[in-house]
């Protein structure tokens, strides 16, 4: 004759630990319905989403796992493949500031000076990161402008 335990938060559970890496005893933090959703690792503290341990037999895993359709799964990237999708995603940037600052006369930049008041799409010119031009005005005081090197946060409409 088997018993099963009764599941709630404050008792204990195997499962998965993401952060050592093997099938620990837990606490049960939260539930939903009759499976732990959160749970605490009892040998390094961490508090993570319930795992069913890689040990267990496939019909706990089942019953744990969430329903196959409740969510699409994405395949893993690999850390060359989101290498060069960051290098792909760089080259985007610098080739839209080359297209954005290019072909303009130097009197379309304007001096950047944290006193003045700029507005997205304005052309300026920064004494340390050069040529710029502004993608994004947070509030009043605070503005995010694309150089060559990439986005810098800027002061304006200081003092007055």
């Amino acid at each position: 004759m088997t018993t099963t335990k009764k599941l709630a938060p404050g008792k204990e559970v195997d499962s998965w630990c993401t952060k050592c890496k093997l099938d620990l005893a837990h606490l049960i933090v939260a539930m939903v319905g009759d499976t732990p959703k959160r749970v605490e690792c009892r040998t390094c503290g961490s508090v993570h989403n319930f795992r069913a341990p890689k040990s267990a037999p496939a019909a706990v895993k089942t019953k744990a796992a969430k329903p196959a359709a409740a969510a699409p799964t994405r395949a893993k990237s690999t850390a060359g493949e989101r290498a060069v999708a960051a290098a792909r995603a760089e080259a985007d940037r610098e080739r839209t500031w080359e297209k954005l600052t290019s072909g303009h006369a130097p009197t379309d930049f304007r001096p950047y000076r944290p006193t003045s008041a700029y507005e997205v799409g304005h052309l300026l010119r920064h004494p340390k990161f050069g040529d710029g031009y502004i993608i994004k005005v947070f509030d009043r005081n605070k503005m995010e402008a694309m150089f060559r090197d990439g986005p810098r946060t800027l002061a304006q409409s200081l003092g007055g």
